[in-house]
């Protein structure tokens, strides 16, 4: 008995914990916030601090990256909890979702030079609608 109560109770505090990703969180303009590790928070450097990320409903984004602009289509994967990117130029890229508001997106980009970052984006506000 003692161990169904146990049971039950793990997978009540499982669910609890699940977050669901509201798409409609996602509309927004992404600014680049800051980097994490296991350890510690880094600040961008000087080339990214105009970085951010932008969704829009018509499921197009824009974003910049040192600099560079690049635009393209996505989708939420929210089974997986990720979003895809698809470049103007044909390249995909996965952002897996670690944490998603309203003001605040924590991904980890799906590529070998970032997979141990976890990337912190902020919303000033809700103009990407």
């Amino acid at each position: 008995m003692k161990n169904r109560i146990l049971i039950v109770f793990s997978i009540v505090s499982l669910s609890a914990y699940a977050q669901k990703i509201n798409q409609d969180d996602l509309y927004t303009f992404w600014y680049l916030d800051k980097y994490s590790d296991e350890e510690q928070y880094y600040l961008p450097s000087k080339k990214e601090v105009e970085d951010y990320l932008a969704f829009k409903m018509d499921m197009s984004y824009t974003a910049v990256s040192e600099g560079k602009k690049s635009h393209g289509t996505w989708l939420l994967n929210t089974n997986g909890k990720y979003i895809e990117l698809l470049s103007g130029e044909g390249k995909k890229e996965k952002l897996y979702i670690y944490f998603l508001s309203n003001r605040s997106l924590v991904v980890a980009y799906d590529t070998d030079k970032y997979r141990l970052w976890e990337v912190h984006y902020v919303s000033l506000n809700r103009e990407g609608k």
